[in-house]
């Protein structure tokens, strides 16, 4: 399969989760809400059709960021990869129903974070700078959407929005990596 047809198809698996996580923890629990939620509606209090073409952009940086990250690294086992991936569908859910205490899920989804890193057995250097590119980038953007008023967060500290929000990228990028690393395996096998 060729790369471009694999990178087309986990931006669209990113976009979709995300839209998903969003409809069922953020809006579903009130961490945000948005200004037309009736617009191109799928889920109750969110403009889906909207959402997902935002996530798609959100999708596509962090394909060609992940596949820039896995190119030349070790693979990983799918089972790790998925691993990542629940690890921030977790994330994702806790900074919904936990909200209320923005510092604390700062502190643990930081902990969380350099937990799983850990884990990589090398490129350390390179998953920290594309942990820090998408834990800057993703709410520079998303706060940029709430101050063009397509929604909003009930409780933002910083640029429109939420404490939490940049170790939640964080540990989003460690779940990119680690599947961009299974999609290159299977993109272009080793021969030994």
């Amino acid at each position: 399969m060729s790369g471009a047809a694999i990178y087309g198809a986990f931006t669209l698996a990113i976009a979709t989760l995300l839209t998903v996580c969003d409809a069922l923890a953020h809006v579903r629990f009130h961490a945000l809400h948005y200004t037309r939620p009736d617009h191109l509606q799928l889920f109750a209090g969110q403009p889906t059709g909207d959402v997902f073409v935002g996530f798609v952009r959100i999708g596509a940086f962090c394909a060609l960021t992940g596949w820039l990250c896995a190119r030349r690294a070790a693979p990983v086992a799918a089972s790790k990869a998925l691993a990542h991936v629940a690890s921030f569908v977790a994330v994702y859910f806790a900074s919904a129903l936990f909200g209320a205490h923005p510092m604390s899920l700062h502190v643990a989804f930081l902990a969380l974070w350099a937990a799983q890193l850990a884990t990589f057995e090398a490129d350390h250097l390179r998953l920290v700078l594309l942990s820090v590119l998408l834990g800057a980038a993703g709410p520079s953007f998303e706060g940029l959407f709430v101050e063009l008023g397509f929604f909003a967060y009930e409780a933002p500290h910083a640029y429109h929005v939420p404490l939490w929000l940049s170790p939640m990228y964080m540990n989003g990028a460690l779940a990119v990596a680690a599947t961009a690393r299974v999609l290159e395996a299977w993109r272009a096998p080793r021969v030994v």
